[in-house]
């Protein structure tokens, strides 16, 4: 009898050692053959730290599961920094799980924020690891279009930055554009301004592709393009008040065609569905037949009749670009089903990190292969296993999901 409690004893505390040594290791193992790239970006989505409303809710279970939830984030982001040793950090929106929040509130989870994402240590020094740190404005930080509020977008502006931002990075002998978009006003917005500056980001990084096509382009948006039922986990639904987004799953379909059409991305990457997706958009320049735009003059048959369109014009005809778009963007399909050469863009919504959805980090890698950039590109897409990965002008790119694993003590 004290032999088989010996030996079951001995069997726990070796489970308990290499569970505690794959915790602890997790990112290790997992970057041990994973191969070099030229540059390197973490991706963390939808993190939606919780704070005083959820104490107020359950005051003793709130306090532990806020404090184990900042421990497990807060290992998640450290583990992968240090094992993968990125270039770029980037947080893919919903920071905080709701923007309504006071703002002393407000600050004390940035604080506890900077601390989980690995920026200040515990004793409030800063952290310099050689990487910059990005971040995208998601719903549960500004609101939907028709919530959005000076205030919402002042705060936010203040402590992470623009809502829209681009940059270069060279890449071997090339380069490449790197562009945040801020999806949240780019559909109907309640706070005129606030759109008119997001499509004038948009806008302006058109005039930067038609100069120089040749440049690819990495596009960022917290909320994913349109795609067709059962494509992804999340459902093609927009709700609106008052003619204003209150809810979207994906962007409209006429926002998504414009950017796929006029931008031509590479890859987009994305958050807000936090069980993650990929998917491959195929676009054709022209429609079989001219859409007419009402008495304008005007029609819609190639994508530069869309990228001339004025914002006023993109509202006026929401219909009409919707009926482009059927007729020249094929229905999103999955990575296994591209094949070479039949994409044009490729998306990933990059898995949420909280514990509920494996505490995911994605890592994206671009390597320049050597071939000459101004050819033509040959474009080949494949999976294996948690990784996607593609090769297009001249350059290999990778995404991969790391997960930590489910955990029980959180929501």
């Amino acid at each position: 009898m004290q032999s088989r409690v010996r030996r079951l004893v001995i069997a726990c505390l070796v489970v308990l050692a290499a569970a505690n040594l794959y915790v602890y290791n997790y990112a290790n193992f997992h970057a041990l053959l994973h191969p070099e790239s030229d540059i390197r970006l973490n991706l963390y989505g939808d993190p939606q730290i919780e704070g005083d409303a959820k104490i107020s809710r359950e005051p003793r279970l709130g306090k532990y599961d806020i404090l184990f939830n900042d421990y497990y984030l807060h290992h998640i982001y450290e583990s992968t920094i240090a094992a993968f040793r990125p270039h770029y950090v980037v947080t893919m929106g919903d920071i905080f799980s709701c923007q309504w929040i006071s703002k002393g509130e407000y600050y004390r989870r940035i604080h506890r924020f900077k601390w989980i994402s690995h920026q200040i240590d515990s004793k409030n020094r800063s952290l310099s690891g050689g990487h910059i740190y990005y971040h995208i404005a998601g719903n549960h930080d500004i609101g939907y279009g028709e919530e959005t509020e000076p205030y919402h977008i002042n705060r936010y502006t203040n402590n992470f930055g623009p809502l829209s931002r681009e940059w270069l990075s060279r890449i071997g002998s090339g380069t490449h554009r790197f562009a945040i978009l801020n999806a949240m006003n780019l559909d109907k917005t309640r706070n005129a301004q606030y759109r008119r500056q997001a499509w004038q980001f948009v806008q302006q990084l058109v005039a930067e592709r038609r100069e120089r096509p040749d440049i690819p382009l990495i596009l960022f948006s917290h909320i994913p393009l349109h795609k067709h039922a059962g494509a992804c986990v999340a459902s093609p639904s927009i709700k609106y008040h008052r003619g204003f987004v209150v809810y979207q799953d994906y962007l409209s379909p006429a926002t998504s065609a414009y950017l796929l059409h006029c931008l031509a991305p590479t890859f987009v990457l994305s958050g807000h569905d936090h069980n993650g997706c990929q998917a491959a958009h195929l676009i054709k320049t022209s429609a079989s037949q001219a859409i007419p735009l009402g008495v304008t003059g005007k029609s819609l048959r190639s994508s530069e009749d869309l990228c001339s369109l004025t914002l006023e014009e993109i509202d006026e005809f929401q219909a009409e670009i919707e009926e482009f778009a059927r007729q020249t963007v094929a229905p999103a399909t999955g990575f296994d089903d591209v094949g070479t050469g039949a994409w044009d863009t490729l998306e990933v919504t990059v898995r949420s990190a909280m514990g509920e959805f494996g505490g995911a980090a994605g890592v994206f890698d671009i390597r320049a292969t050597g071939h000459n950039h101004q050819l033509p590109p040959q474009r080949h897409a494949w999976t294996l296993g948690r990784t996607v990965a593609a090769s297009a002008n001249g350059y290999e790119y990778r995404y991969r999901e790391v997960l930590l694993g489910n955990h029980l003590g959180i929501r």
